[in-house]
């Protein structure tokens, strides 16, 4: 991470009046930014409190400030812990992160900020480290993508008269055809078990030679799923009921949510689905969200994903620059 962040990051810690911060970035973007912080705070015999969304996000810190191991005697000056532990977390702290950036936002903005709210009091300083302004009143760094020539994948929105509950409509048949010709891998999220197994049907009956490239997640897991991508030779396409961002099977997803709209979808949770299509490699795939009405959900990962390739294109960070 670029040493004029890192600087921005010292002085802020050593010198701000404010005590608190936002550190604005793009989903999945790792601890880089806040790497030297947290080596300078644990050197100086200070307090570290690190707030992760799950266990991948404790061992990539682990992984990136210490190789994998931690040294022995640190964990009197160091606790990571996930949501839920946080809010029994004791003692007080020289400077707390809510790291809000590597794992799936199951989440919601108003949880988060009510958890760095319970911790606030208790800290020197602290870090809201998102993909959006979590707090408010306060000074905010953004960061770009950074130097790879990535994008993000803005979601193609198709809306639809048809039942989606129970039908595909055909614009999405074709994205499945063209899908299965380019031999690409492919998420389906349908929202419940039930509507899974409709649509499935339906598509059976609409064309029952695409079935021997569908598998339902529910019946082989994320291994089965990882067992299954290493034969680049077909294409697979996986029917979820239940949205996640499945980064344990390495490989980048055309993904499609059919029935965007639908309540139990938020833009914290579209907006990873959109930086999940190119985790794996440069090759990003498409993101389309199927609904019969735009919502403000969906309108706002639409805006949140230009705003991130504006600002990539801007720095001078885009492959086309």
């Amino acid at each position: 991470m670029s040493g004029e962040l890192a600087e921005r990051l010292k002085e802020w810690y050593e010198k701000s009046l404010n005590k608190a911060l936002n550190l604005v970035t793009v989903p999945y973007m790792g601890i880089g930014p806040v790497r030297e912080l947290c080596e300078s705070v644990l050197e100086s015999d200070g307090r570290l409190l690190y707030i992760t969304g799950d266990e991948k996000d404790s061992q990539l810190l682990t992984d990136t400030l210490f190789d994998g191991i931690l040294p022995e005697g640190l964990e009197q000056n160091l606790t990571i812990c996930g949501y839920q532990d946080a809010l029994s977390a004791s003692g007080e702290y020289d400077l707390a992160i809510y790291d809000d950036v590597n794992s799936f936002p199951f989440r919601r903005k108003g949880e988060v900020q009510n958890l760095i709210g319970y911790i606030f009091p208790r800290c020197k300083r602290l870090i809201a480290y998102s993909f959006e302004e979590i707090l408010l009143n306060v000074e905010s760094f953004e960061i770009p993508m950074g130097g790879t020539g990535e994008y993000v994948s803005e979601p193609r929105i198709i809306e639809t008269r048809v039942n989606i509950d129970d039908e595909i409509p055909v614009s999405i048949y074709e994205y499945l055809l063209w899908f299965v010709y380019e031999m690409k891998n492919v998420l389906v999220f349908t929202g419940d078990r039930i509507k899974s197994r409709r649509l499935t049907r339906y598509l059976a009956k609409v064309d029952d030679s695409i079935m021997s490239y569908v598998t339902d997640v529910n019946m082989v897991g994320t291994l089965g799923m990882t067992e299954l991508v290493k034969d680049t030779t077909r294409a697979h396409i996986f029917f979820a009921d239940d949205i996640d961002d499945f980064i344990k099977v390495p490989v980048n997803f055309e993904i499609i949510v059919h029935g965007a709209d639908s309540p139990q979808y938020n833009y914290r949770e579209l907006l990873f689905l959109c930086l999940r299509s190119g985790y794996c490699n440069d090759e990003n795939g498409e993101v389309i969200f199927l609904c019969q009405a735009q919502t403000p959900d969906i309108e706002r990962t639409k805006n949140m994903t230009r705003h991130f390739n504006k600002v990539l294109w801007e720095k001078g960070y885009t492959s086309e620059s």
